[in-house]
């Protein structure tokens, strides 16, 4: 593919530089491209053969413009939504400088509470019920009898993990709810730029339960310590969010999110998505990955309950 394709497709001026591959990108590949208009970040989609695919990419999209509307600070999106390419599909958003968030901060705890207070007041017209759900453990030996390697064997010595994250979504829940959202909010997809954080990559977004997405995010951009977790929930809650009760339950979210992507992990790792060798082995590692992570949080989920009675008091 080349940058001139795909400058002429956004119409953002010719190119004057060539395309060139950038780190990150697991799920689709990430490319700059430079032209007379200025620098872009362009998104080679890689594909699911199924119509709900589309329908969840174009419903990440309207919700993506809904956030912006709102003041959700984020790359400029330029139309159209998706250009189809030789045979690929791209998107294009402008691109922007910056750096992601290497350790905790006050300013940015507050801007997590803050804008996941706003995500969550959003009125997009989506269904925020329509979830995925896991599937039972008994799934997972037939996944892993497909293939007999080093990472399939790794996988089913963690499959005690899978069974305790299930038993703990069995455990009543206070009272929940759905939204529509981001999704992902974590360093890997924030950047600080000298106008303040700027949020990327949203081709997660779509319904959620925002006591989940709080929690999540409130570990994930405080790097698991307790002030800046405590003080994202008390932002969230002084910009409108919904109140949090200090529950286990209500950690259901972290476990069901890492176990809910190992399992994807896990189909790309053995080619069901039609991935190339390199992402497969990559989509193999980042799933050991996430039933460590599994593991680990149902340990601590104990002690992040304490952490959330204090953000409660």
């Amino acid at each position: 593919m080349t940058a001139e394709l795909i400058a002429e497709a956004f119409g953002v001026g010719p190119p004057t530089a060539p395309l060139t591959r950038v780190d990150g990108g697991l799920s689709h590949a990430l490319f700059r491209l430079e032209t007379t208009t200025g620098r872009y970040a362009a998104k080679r989609l890689n594909l699911v053969d199924e119509p709900w695919w589309w329908d969840a990419y174009h419903a990440s999209a309207r919700i993506e413009r809904a956030a912006a509307a709102a003041g959700v600070r984020m790359p400029e999106r330029m139309p159209p939504v998706v250009a189809a390419l030789d045979g690929r599909y791209w998107q294009l958003h402008r691109w922007c400088d910056g750096r992601n968030p290497t350790e905790p901060a006050d300013d940015l705890a507050d801007w997590t509470g803050v804008t996941l207070a706003r995500l969550h007041s959003l009125r997009t017209g989506e269904d925020p019920t329509a979830r995925y759900p896991l599937h039972p453990l008994d799934s997972w030996p037939g996944w892993l009898a497909e293939q007999d390697t080093g990472f399939t064997r790794e996988v089913r010595e963690h499959l005690p993990t899978v069974a305790a994250v299930l038993e703990h979504l069995r455990r009543p829940s206070p009272p929940l709810t759905p939204v529509v959202t981001h999704g992902d909010i974590k360093p890997d997809n924030v950047l600080l730029t000298p106008a303040g954080p700027v949020l990327l990559d949203w081709d997660s977004a779509g319904p959620d339960i925002a006591e989940y997405e709080v929690l999540r995010s409130a570990l994930a951009m405080g790097f698991e310590q307790q002030r800046p977790f405590v003080r994202t929930v008390t932002a969230y809650h002084r910009a409108g969010g919904r109140p949090l009760v200090a529950d286990p339950a209500l950690f259901h979210g972290i476990v069901e999110a890492q176990l809910g992507g190992a399992q994807w992990l896990l189909w790309r790792a053995l080619g069901h998505r039609g991935d190339d060798a390199a992402t497969r082995a990559q989509s193999a590692t980042e799933c050991v990955a996430r039933l460590r992570g599994a593991a680990k949080s149902m340990r601590l989920i104990p002690e992040w309950t304490g952490w959330l009675s204090l953000s409660c008091g």
